[in-house]
């Protein structure tokens, strides 16, 4: 069996996924336990998985990327929320996913 048509359904539990062509923050999902972070394009750019433990107010960095990546990652607590942050952008495109 081949790979699901990109027009198909996500069966993610919780997934958030998006693009970036400048400098910014995405939106933030909440996961635990094994999570998925994959973050792919042709860019220059430094791009960092950030988890907020008191609903967004602040957030700390966990992890940094600069080039096409994609792991498990694990979060013990629940309740916690995760975003992307691009800090610095010089050029290209940046497209992640975090999903559960």
């Amino acid at each position: 069996m081949g790979q699901p048509s990109p027009t198909s359904p996500d069966r993610a539990v919780a997934a958030l996924a998006g693009t970036f062509t400048g400098s910014g923050a995405s939106p933030s999902v909440q996961v635990s336990n094994r999570f998925n972070v994959t973050v792919y394009g042709t860019f220059v750019a430094t791009l960092q998985l950030e988890r907020s433990f008191d609903g967004g107010t602040t957030w700390n960095k966990v992890s940094s990327y600069n080039r096409t990546v994609s792991y498990v990652e694990n979060e013990p607590e629940s309740g916690v929320l995760y975003r992307m942050n691009c800090t610095s952008f010089t050029s290209g495109s940046i497209s992640y996913r975090i999903s559960q």
